[in-house]
């Protein structure tokens, strides 16, 4: 997945140092931009064709189904802080 991309598995934490790191960026200069947004946690195997040949039988493409509650809890909070 593309969890190692973050700061941290705390949405709080995450949203602090993303704002923190984007406000960096940009005192010096640099356009900064928060990446890989919500629930893109699935890199490897999305697509059933991608597995081929890795002894994986998928046959449909992965869908990351989020209710309300957890969207804004656990994805959207850091994103929020970036902005």
């Amino acid at each position: 997945g593309r969890n190692w991309e973050g700061f941290s598995p705390d949405p709080v934490l995450t949203g602090i140092a993303m704002a923190e790191t984007i406000k960096g960026t940009q005192d010096a200069g640099v356009v900064a931009c928060a990446k890989h947004f919500i629930g893109n946690e699935q890199e490897h195997f999305r697509q059933g064709p991608e597995s081929a040949g890795f002894g994986f039988t998928i046959s449909d493409a992965a869908s990351s189904n989020i209710d309300d509650i957890t969207m804004h809890e656990l994805y959207l909070w850091p994103f929020a802080d970036a902005i």
